[in-house]
């Protein structure tokens, strides 16, 4: 039955169903070896390191090696004894109930299931290799494919022999199949962004034919719209926006790159090629970049990074600040590494040294300078100058290219951006577009390590390098960006495919395969399904690194296929499907929720790429803002009012405020994953934001206009499936039915009863979930 909930003070809620997952009867369960490098040195790593690592030996124990803690610490008590638990110290002291002796002493305590692994490892003789590499850092291979006892005739595909294996471990069984209407909702959500429309269900649930799961994921992947919905999350990892940030935050054009992304995205661009454009396209030899702009636009993802131009700010301290932002964005996004824990001293946990991080740093020390000051005083301002590239004029009508004062006119290519463009006598076109990029000097900077990080404190001089615990280069020598990215997608790197993969399976399941995207080290949490994760990366690899390849593999999967209701008993053994015995059910991003709802309503447009778009906001915002540009925020007029989030203006130091009410991140460093709140303020924006209540009007008018002459049943009906793709309950339909009968008497018109209504689906959860 519908029920209040307790977080939102809203009319209406989905529904809260019930779902018996039940254990394979009384069939003994075979436990699979415990394996040290994927399940105890994570373990050990993330509870005890901190006290008892290499960097410290809290009561004189380290638990670095075995022969260590066979050593034992100041007691003189070895902590492991091979083969006998109950005698070990390490597991007496992580089950004791004194809480002057339980370990860790920091932090959460260890649960029931890693005291009962650490309890097998032991019995089991407490294997502990020498020399063992993290198994992160190990490149993968495809295991071979789990056979299964009870749940073969429902795989569909590898995917789920890997996770039906893990489930039959476990005792468990998966969840059964979501209904029709529910899968095409959640597919076109994670696909496309977008729902559904009512003639797309009624077709799917009219066309009874397996293969009819293929033609929908097949339309939706090759839908315009699939690039815009995967373009939010690597712009998050970008740090895309249009604007420098900090206190002086001017605005800055940017937002071609951010169109390029989606369509890289849209032709399934390989990944190494979408990497290298990124790190590198400006180094590209002429032959490869075969007269396209494209790689140039594409290093502006290390463009995006943000600009301090205030007054007093010391120009090299800035620079070199950027330089620090690309070495940990970098690493954070191909290699799943924390790399700034190296920026003031060796990483304390992962195999990087102080060295290898500058040596990173080195590469992405020789590009062009993008601040001079205004005037020779040392307080005063900076003026941000690119380096840009000027594109094509808008209807084929050929800019004047910008160029440096001492430069022949370099059209197409990058600019020196306090080269100004000199204005045409009579200018007859709008300003050509102009986007940042990359520009490599002629001769690289001297690069040197410094000391804690500070760079008035040069240390060691050091030359492009590679780190020392990953693969080496083919052929041996690094020079420069290029030689990095191809680095970095080289198959024999362990890492670039596993932390892509895992990245787009948190987006669909709402969790990776490992816990922790941006941290795929020792202190990181170990894979849930370490074959399965190993299986993805090769799979991708192989299949010319697309995504797309991979993202129909998930969604034609049985585990996607799975009904996300749950019973109690499985909430309380398993709250964050990490075992994934139930489909995935999560709030949707805040640009899918405004999408969603202009979507319903008939309001959103479909129009792409462009300049940034201004949407209602508050007035005042960015005028009560201090130094940089005083730029008043103008609404955007006719459809643009109306585009994806995506397109939305992203100033640093004002996003837009209803994004920032359902956890969109400020975009002033990468991020990795976004957080998911549960807070007053999305409640109060979905009931109160202009956006929200026009979209309410125009979903009531919707309804009436598509069912002139319906019933106020039939008009629920069809309310309820643009809003959620599914046909309502009965007991659903009787409450909706009540609330327009009480608001139109109350109102005396009926445009306020279906006004309620409407107002009521934008706002149930179910409206903003994907389940």
């Amino acid at each position: 039955m519908l029920r209040k909930s307790p977080h939102f003070p809203r009319l209406l809620l989905g529904w809260i169903f019930a779902c018996p997952i039940g254990a394979w009867g009384a069939a003994p369960v075979t436990l699979a070896p415990v394996d040290f490098a994927r399940e105890i040195q994570p373990l050990l790593a993330g509870k005890c390191y901190e006290c008892h690592g290499k960097e410290k030996a809290k009561g004189g124990l380290r638990l670095i090696s075995r022969s260590a803690a066979l050593q034992g610490g100041e007691s003189g008590e070895p902590s492991l004894v091979p083969g006998q638990s109950a005698r070990s110290l390490l597991l007496q002291r992580v089950t004791t109930h004194d809480e002057d002796d339980v370990m860790p002493q920091k932090g959460a305590r260890l649960t029931s299931a890693e005291i009962d692994l650490l309890r097998r490892w032991i019995d089991a003789g407490a294997v502990w290799p020498d020399n063992l590499r993290h198994w992160a850092y190990v490149k993968p291979v495809r295991p071979p494919t789990p056979r299964l006892r009870h749940t073969a005739d429902a795989a569909r595909n590898p995917i789920d022999h890997f996770v039906f294996a893990r489930l039959e471990q476990a005792g468990l069984a998966p969840a059964p199949s979501a209904d029709r209407a529910r899968w095409l909702r959640r597919v076109s959500l994670d696909l496309i962004g977008l729902p559904p429309t009512p003639a797309e269900v009624a077709a799917f649930e009219a066309d009874q034919d397996e293969r009819a799961f293929e033609r929908v994921v097949d339309r939706l992947l090759a839908s315009p719209q699939f690039g815009e919905r995967w373009a939010r999350p690597w712009l998050d990892l970008a740090r895309y926006a249009d604007s420098h940030g900090f206190q002086r935050d001017d605005l800055r054009d940017l937002w071609p790159y951010r169109d390029w992304v989606i369509r890289a995205l849209n032709a399934d661009l390989p990944f190494d090629r979408f990497t290298v454009w990124q790190l590198a396209g400006d180094l590209l030899p002429e032959a490869e970049r075969q007269g396209s702009l494209d790689p140039l636009i594409a290093t502006g993802f290390h463009r995006a990074a943000p600009t301090n131009v205030e007054a007093g700010t010391d120009q090299e301290e800035g620079r070199v600040n950027q330089v620090f932002d690309r070495v940990n964005t970098t690493a954070a996004v191909w290699l799943g590494t924390t790399m700034e824990c190296a920026q003031c001293h060796d990483h304390k946990y992962d195999p990087f040294s102080m060295r290898d991080y500058y040596r990173l740093f080195a590469f992405f020390n020789s590009t062009a300078i993008e601040t001079e000051f205004t005037t020779p005083k040392a307080m005063a301002a900076l003026k941000f100058v690119g380096p840009y590239l000027t594109l094509p004029a808008p209807e084929g009508k050929a800019p004047v290219p910008a160029r440096a004062p001492d430069a022949p006119a370099k059209a197409g290519r990058p600019a020196k951006g306090r080269a100004v463009a000199k204005a045409a006598a009579k200018p007859a076109v709008p300003p050509a577009p102009r986007t940042l990029v990359m520009q490599e000097l002629p001769e690289p900077r001297p690069t040197a390590i410094l000391k804690r990080g500070s760079f008035l404190d040069r240390g060691e001089p050091v030359t492009p390098g590679l780190p020392e615990a990953l693969h080496p280069a083919r052929g041996g020598e690094v020079r420069n960006r290029l030689d990095l990215a191809r680095w970095l997608v080289d198959p024999e790197n362990p890492l670039v495919a596993r932390v892509t993969v895992n990245r787009w399976w948190a987006e669909i399941f709402g969790r990776g395969l490992v816990a922790t995207p941006e941290d795929f080290g020792v202190k990181g949490e170990p894979p849930t399904h370490p074959e399965l994760l190993d299986w993805l990366a090769v799979e991708f690899m192989e299949h010319g690194w697309s995504m797309k390849h991979i993202l129909r593999l998930i969604a034609l999967s049985a585990t996607y296929r799975q009904s996300s209701r749950v019973s109690s008993a499985m909430l309380a053994q398993d709250d964050q499907n990490r075992l994934l015995a139930r489909g995935p059910r999560l709030r949707l991003d805040a640009e899918s929720i405004r999408d969603n709802a202009l979507a319903a309503a008939g309001l959103l447009s479909l129009r792409m790429e462009g300049p940034p778009v201004r949407p209602y906001q508050p007035p005042g915002l960015w005028e009560s803002k201090v130094g940089g540009d005083r730029v008043t925020y103008t609404v955007s007029e006719g459809e643009d009012a109306w585009r994806r989030g995506l397109y939305t203006v992203w100033k640093r130091s004002s996003p837009y405020p209803s994004f920032m009410n359902f956890d969109a991140p400020g975009r002033t460093a990468c991020t990795v994953q976004r957080s998911r709140s549960n807070t007053p303020l999305q409640a109060l924006t979905l009931l109160n934001d202009q956006v929200y209540v026009e979209a309410a009007q125009a979903l009531a008018k919707r309804v009436v206009r598509e069912e002139p002459t319906g019933s106020a049943e039939e008009r629920v009906r069809h309310a309820f499936r643009l809003c959620l793709a599914r046909s309502p309950a009965p007991v659903e339909v009787a409450a909706l039915l009540a609330l327009f009968e009480q608001q139109r008497a109350a109102h005396g018109e009926e445009v306020a009863g279906w006004t309620a209504v409407a107002t009521a689906l934008l706002n149930l959860d179910e409206m903003i979930t994907k389940g």
